[in-house]
């Protein structure tokens, strides 16, 4: 649906010659004299139309943000080695169009500005979501050359792919960003989260977020690329403050990689908050379920992967053939989980062949069948059981075999593995590549990225319209750095639940009876214990379940039967990290609020080594409220009076124990 339309050229490059009108629901484009202004309904930025381009003149959410005096750019990009300082150019058309990204993201309006720079041959497109009561704007520049000839110079300046000229003062700012390599940070020491905060003027290159404060209410960037605190990936550049205000650096492209057709650079998400942390992260958690939806039929799921059981590649893609398959969809339909996924060894043992295989042959196993009949069996049991069904591949596998495996297996859901994407053109490809083959599906599958290795790869702020983030191997015996520790893989969750919505993180289940003593306490823990860790997130159990005992099976069934009773409730609310951060020796877990009902649910853990009978929690959102608990395992409802601060009270009588709550205020 079209909501407003303004194409044309404007001869006067500082004034907007045909007014743009635009709406789509609360969000808002409107020109005015030379100034744009797009709104959401609640948050609100303006920008002055300049012979250079556009510069961001104001920004408002539940009052102005103070801005610099007077502003001494003049266009809000900079793109050294591609547009000269202060390069003239043209406004040559101006849009605004209801819009979802070919379903791909909520509906917004997309307001897009054109313009020319004929003495560089640039053409350029700055295009703005504004999503209806959104508390803030996600911008984004594309850049395509008129000629081959283009005079590109070398300018050591810095470039810049968004600008907010905000007054700064001696107010603490935050900037904020997630490592990769998961299977190397299993250690105490090494957390997944880098939280900083810091004064005065800066220029740092490892954050995804940068917060600033001006009193009692805050503006925060988010770079939407691949970034992590230890891998840089691609241009991606960083956040510098200065007496200009702030300018994010990465531009996401080079001078080399621009060519006749529009190529995207990185996107921004601009976003407003007034009030304390909470308040900081339910906006980037709003902005955040905007951005990357759910959609309840198909991404609502507990997925178990027959990989993480073998202590050897041999073993795990022995595990992979149909014979283990079948069993494990008999386990799996037991236990209640939705969705079993086929990882490496159905396509053989190498990484050059991508159909399934009739037999494959190693040292170990000798000659074993895998796949004789094709799809066709593990399909039909997976059907007769109530189950979908996964696959796993390599990043390289052609979009066509993808295609393919999804029409002849029914697979809704793959990861892909092992990418290393460290160029322009591999990222863009590939990504490319993903979301061709998920159009061609009808939007009927996803695909999940990881985090696991330190290459380049989706990272934490990119690409989860596609699918899920797969947070870590964890293993039970080997190799050793990826053993299953519980506080660990808690705390990795927990970390993760701060900035993100942690219901796009698959969270990993391991088996603890199988957990090497010597390397892991899990075996201190029950079963229960190990799942309940995962439930806030996208549950996953990294192992073959049939090697659950029964005693074990039975620990499991009545916990995962209560979360999918509740799990529908659960995706519709905002997971915040409760307690203190997981160390073994604390209270700690999980609120997801659901804001428009005013009720949610808890996973609280008492760790291992605590010794506290009783805790209080502070939790988010109830400050003063009277709320009714229900214990989703033994159904016991008990009234609690939060207090004015937000604490409340809690007891567990063993360590190494949690409750599941569901609460409601009266």
């Amino acid at each position: 649906m079209v909501v407003g339309l303004t194409l044309g050229s404007c001869s006067d490059a500082t004034r907007f010659k045909v007014p743009l009108q635009a709406k789509f629901k609360s969000a808002e484009a409107y020109t005015q004299g030379n100034v744009l202004t797009v709104t959401t309904g609640t948050f609100e930025r303006t920008w002055e139309l300049t012979e250079n381009g556009l510069v961001t003149r104001t920004l408002a959410s539940d009052g102005a943000f103070e801005i610099l005096g007077d502003i001494p750019e003049m266009v809000d990009w900079k793109l050294p080695g591609i547009l000269n300082p202060n390069a003239p150019g043209q406004l040559i058309s101006l849009s605004a169009n209801a819009a979802n990204d070919q379903d791909f993201t909520n509906e917004h309006l997309e307001i897009s500005a054109e313009f020319d720079y004929p003495e560089q041959g640039i053409r350029l497109k700055y295009v703005i979501w504004a999503y209806p009561d959104a508390p803030g704007l996600r911008t984004q520049l594309f850049l395509k050359k008129n000629s081959d000839d283009l005079p590109f110079t070398d300018q050591e300046e810095k470039g810049r792919a968004e600008y907010l000229p905000l007054a700064h003062t001696d107010q603490t700012h935050q900037l904020i960003g997630y490592y990769n390599d998961t299977q190397h940070r299993n250690t105490h020491a090494n957390e997944i989260l880098k939280d900083s905060l810091l004064n005065g003027q800066f220029y740092q290159d490892w954050a995804n977020i940068v917060v600033l404060r001006q009193e009692n209410k805050g503006v925060m960037l988010v770079q939407e690329s691949h970034k992590c605190v230890n891998q840089a990936g691609i241009f991606t550049g960083g956040y510098l403050l200065d007496s200009l205000g702030l300018s994010a650096t990465g531009l996401g492209i080079d001078h080399e990689h621009i060519t006749e057709n529009y190529r995207p650079l990185w996107a921004y998400w601009t976003i407003g908050f007034q009030g304390d942390t909470t308040e900081l992260q339910t906006a980037l958690k709003r902005f955040d379920r905007m951005r990357y939806p759910i959609d309840p039929k198909r991404d609502i799921y507990i997925m178990a992967n027959n990989w993480g059981t073998g202590s050897s590649g041999e073993q795990s893609k022995f595990a992979s053939r149909e014979e283990n398959i079948l069993k494990e969809i008999e386990s799996q339909k037991d236990l209640g989980i939705d969705l079993q996924q086929v990882d490496d060894g159905w396509q053989g043992l190498d990484y050059n062949n991508w159909d399934y295989v009739a037999s494959a042959s190693n040292a170990t196993y000798g000659t074993y069948d895998v796949y004789p009949e094709g799809w066709k069996n593990i399909k039909k049991a997976a059907a007769t059981s109530g189950l979908r069904l996964g696959l796993w591949a390599a990043s390289h596998i052609p979009g066509e075999d993808l295609l393919k495996h999804f029409k002849s297996g029914g697979f809704t859901s793959y990861k892909l593995d092992f990418a290393n994407l460290n160029t322009y053109d591999k990222f863009h490809d590939f990504v490319n590549k993903v979301r061709t083959f998920i159009l061609a599906t009808d939007h009927k599958v996803r695909v999940n990225w990881d985090v696991t290795e330190n290459p380049a790869r989706i990272g934490y702020f990119f690409g989860r319209e596609y699918g899920n983030i797969y947070l870590e191997n964890r293993k039970p015996k080997t190799p050793e750095n990826v053993i299953y520790k519980p506080y660990l893989v808690l705390r990795d969750a927990w970390q993760v639940a701060r900035y993100t919505n942690l219901n796009k993180f698959q969270v990993s289940i391991q088996n603890i009876e199988m957990v090497d003593r010597n390397g892991s306490d899990a075996y201190l823990h029950n079963h229960p214990y190990s799942v309940a860790i995962a439930l806030m997130g996208s549950p996953i159990f990294f192992q073959e379940t049939q090697y659950y005992s029964q005693e074990a099976r039975d620990q499991i069934r009545p916990l995962i039967t209560a979360y999918r009773k509740h799990r529908h409730a659960m995706y519709q609310g905002y997971v915040f990290p409760i307690g203190d951060t997981p160390d073994n020796a604390s209270w700690t877990g999980f609120q997801n609020h659901n804001f428009n009902s005013n009720d949610g649910y808890l996973t609280l853990f008492r760790e291992l080594n605590n010794r506290d009978n009783e805790h209080a929690v502070q939790l988010h959102l109830l400050k003063g409220k009277q709320i009714i608990l229900t214990d989703l395992m033994t159904q016991e409802t008990v009234t609690k009076q939060v207090d004015t601060n937000g604490w409340i009270q809690f007891s567990m009588d063993t360590p190494a124990d949690f409750r599941f709550y569901k609460y409601r205020t009266p």
